[in-house]
């Protein structure tokens, strides 16, 4: 009898693990609140169950005895695989990791124990509380909910008057009634992935990650590889990485921190224990070879095994991931015609991947979130200028008609 693995979430970044699963010759159980999602056509059962019901998965996992649990690209899902694999004994890491790589609070508690470098933080509960903290500290600051993903409510503030909005807005998205301000610390940000198996760590990839202008703070439009950082820089990266992944309990799984690099050196700006979403699988697989969707599968099955028996791909020297978002295209508040030059950008010199998620007759995401980014062009090229230069010339080959042009 098929071993069963259960994924929790079945929407487009989770398709691959269902498949990948698959061909790993697992039986795959997958829950999403969408009746719709695209993974249910893959897997081989299939439950409409919400990736944050803890209640629901876990009745799930008993109905269908399965013998793994995992997500990726999932933020709210990390804490509920967690406690699903405690309490059926599972393979997977603890609930005190999870909340540790989930609520941003706890997290740098955990990283301050560690010394792992980080701005100087505090958790607020009241708008009093965040103008202490910008008082004593000084603007700008950075307030984000405790516990939410994806950009969702994080701003960088300027001064009291932004303060009061940017707060309301970062405890509407929290869920456990806490936000989180800190100081803001200026320099290139760099995503890190990286693979842990058995306490060991092995990074996976560095890539710039370049974000939209205000007032879109934060939301990533581009990443890079290599990184524009010294090699000296990059060492202090990982090793601020690591330091990161020690912190939260990490012991297998894998590890998304992400990393700002400015005067004082690397400090650590948070830290995921997922797969993260956004491409980032595609750019550790291109960086490094392995696919951290197969590590992942073994890990959550408690298989023994090497990173080096997982090499799936042969990797790139440069690598472009360009999103496509409301900026590429100035026509607003009309629905999409037509979208145009698809082929011919997929022809473009180092074109690894296009995707586009837009829908006619729909209006194009308004750029407040990660989640608003609707396409992604993936291209190599022999160094990060040629990568970069491909991306750009496939993007300006899409065009989009909207309704009355």
């Amino acid at each position: 009898m098929k071993q069963k693995l259960m994924i929790i979430g079945a929407g487009r970044e989770q398709v691959p693990a269902i498949i990948n699963a698959r061909k790993l010759g697992y039986e795959t159980v997958a829950t999403d609140i969408n009746e719709h999602a695209p993974g249910f056509a893959y897997a081989d059962y299939s439950e409409v169950v919400s990736t944050a019901d803890f209640d629901g998965n876990l009745s799930v996992a008993r109905q269908y005895q399965v013998d793994g649990v995992m997500t990726l690209g999932s933020e709210v899902a990390v804490p509920v695989v967690a406690k699903i694999a405690s309490i059926l004994g599972l393979p997977g890491f603890s609930e005190e990791t999870a909340l540790k790589a989930t609520n941003k609070n706890a997290m740098r508690s955990a990283f301050e124990a560690f010394y792992v470098p980080s701005p100087s933080s505090e958790p607020v509960k009241t708008l009093t509380d965040a103008e202490s903290f910008a008082s004593k500290h000084g603007y700008p600051v950075v307030i984000k909910p405790s516990n939410s993903s994806g950009q969702r409510g994080i701003e960088k503030v300027n001064d009291l008057d932004a303060l009061c909005h940017c707060f309301a807005e970062a405890i509407k998205y929290s869920t456990d009634g806490y936000a989180i301000v800190e100081t803001f610390y200026a320099g290139p940000e760099v995503n890190v992935t990286a693979a842990v198996v058995q306490g060991q760590v092995t990074i996976l990839s560095l890539s710039d990650r370049i974000t939209a202008a205000s007032p879109h703070f934060g939301i990533a439009i581009e990443h890079v590889f290599p990184p524009a950082i010294t090699d000296e820089q990059a060492s202090a990266v990982k090793a601020a990485s690591v330091l990161a992944i020690k912190a939260i309990g990490l012991e297998n799984g894998i590890a998304y921190p992400q990393v700002v690099v400015g005067e004082k050196g690397p400090q650590v700006i948070e830290i995921a224990a997922r797969i993260p979403g956004g491409f980032m699988r595609e750019v550790g697989l291109y960086m490094s070879g392995i696919d951290m969707i197969d590590v992942a599968i073994k890990l959550a099955m408690g298989c023994s095994f090497l990173l080096d028996d997982y090499i799936a791909i042969e990797v790139v020297p440069a690598l472009s991931v360009r999103f496509m978002t409301e900026l590429d295209y100035p026509t607003i508040n009309k629905p999409i015609a037509k979208i145009e030059g698809v082929d011919d950008a997929k022809k473009t010199q180092g074109i690894l991947s296009v995707e586009i998620n837009a829908e006619i007759g729909r209006l194009l995401p308004i750029l407040n979130s990660s989640a608003a980014r609707f396409g992604a062009i993936i291209a190599k090229g022999k160094d990060r200028e040629e990568a970069r230069k491909n991306s750009h010339l496939a993007l300006a080959k899409i065009d989009i008609k909207f309704v009355d042009e």
